[in-house]
């Protein structure tokens, strides 16, 4: 369970990275199926698949938050590089 919420994290932060949040809708969806088809050939409960899904979601959510902050910082430290003001001296 933590694996998948590991991996469901990073894949939110790659998500993140590139694209914007209407990205979220598609991949939680496919993350159903998902879940739903791997619940029926492991022969898990409904609750313990649904359990899976909400926690890899979540996750999934997470990781997007972090990606896109992640990419603003990075953007803001190379605007302040390159942008950089001179300091004012006194006269």
């Amino acid at each position: 369970m933590a694996e998948l919420s590991i991996f469901c994290f990073l894949i939110g932060a790659v998500l993140g990275q590139r694209f914007r949040v209407f990205v979220l809708l598609p991949v939680t969806l496919a993350m159903a199926l998902i879940a739903l088809a791997i619940g029926l050939v492991v022969h898990l409960s409904f609750l313990d698949g649904l359990k899976a899904f909400i926690l890899c979601a979540l996750a999934a959510q997470a990781g997007y938050v972090f990606g896109s902050l992640a990419r603003f910082w990075l953007a803001a430290a190379r605007a302040a590089r390159i942008f950089a003001r001179p300091l004012k001296t006194a006269r």
